[in-house]
């Protein structure tokens, strides 16, 4: 995507919470695609947002759920650890030809641990780890959360692909604030820093890149895609959350919605 030179580009506001908002123009990154874009500097106290309205909107999380979803996992106890394995079953997932034949989905089709099923974004292992927590524990620990609207009621192994619960790019931040500073009600440091761990995807000498990728069908003829997390660098860290409503899965390949994430911090010189 063509790039921008941004800083000329942004205005300043506080809102009616005292928030210092930045407001950025991204709008060659997502062309013709309606979108949004929050960054939360927790040494400024400062956020960076593109498309402000857009990011004040609920949508289905789909799989950057498995973010609170692992930190349920673990602090009920359903989960052990970040090696807890789960057996693939062939008979209530079968395989299919397009998934054995594309990333990340081939590798659903085998025993998993709970890292690798994070890694993977296997729908099979969260579902069988949101049927092993349970209605009621699972809507204890959403609320807890406090996660968008805190609505599980589509069903206990589906609600957040494209089920009733919902979260705004907002909201995604808030939470991750609380996840990276440890201020989530109700869960251990320990299975805070666990899901932290699980969430590195790229460690360079400048900086290392925590995120969950997210998709679904969930908006009649066309697909929603996310990408949240935080990255660190020597100067601080910055929590992020984006997404994206595109014609259709194949909108998003080339993991488009992390470059797109990665070259708006490039721009603001976040990381190199």
């Amino acid at each position: 995507m063509k790039r921008i030179v941004l800083f000329s580009l942004i205005f300043f506001t506080t809102n009616l919470f005292g928030q210092r908002v930045e407001t950025i123009n991204l709008k060659s990154y997502f062309g013709d695609f309606v979108g949004g874009f929050s960054l939360y500097d927790l040494k400024t106290d400062t956020y960076t947002k593109y498309n402000i309205e857009h990011c004040e909107k609920r949508f289905s999380p789909c799989s950057t759920f498995k973010i609170p979803n692992s930190l349920i996992g673990l602090e009920t106890g359903v989960i052990a650890d970040t090696a807890f394995v789960i057996k693939y079953d062939s008979v209530l997932h079968p395989k299919e030809a397009f998934y054995l034949a594309n990333e990340p989905f081939k590798h659903w089709y085998e025993d998993l641990s709970f890292k690798s099923a994070f890694k993977y974004s296997c729908v099979w292992y969260y579902q069988e780890l949101a049927r092993r927590v349970g209605q009621e524990r699972m809507k204890e620990k959403v609320d807890a959360l406090n996660y968008g609207n805190n609505d599980i009621s589509s069903g206990l192994d589906d609600f957040w692909l494209c089920g009733s619960i919902q979260v705004s790019i907002d909201e995604q931040i808030e939470f991750l604030k609380k996840l990276y500073l440890h201020k989530l009600v109700g869960f251990s440091d320990k299975n805070m820093d666990a899901v932290k761990g699980m969430m590195l995807s790229e460690s360079t000498p400048t900086y290392k890149l925590y995120g969950k990728t997210g998709t679904g069908g969930c908006l009649n003829d066309k697909t929603i895609g996310w990408y949240v997390g935080f990255v660190e660098t020597k100067s601080g860290t910055k929590i992020f959350a984006m997404n994206i409503i595109v014609n259709n899965f194949g909108d998003l390949k080339n993991n488009m919605r992390i470059e797109l994430t990665k070259n708006v911090l490039k721009e603001l010189k976040i990381i190199e």
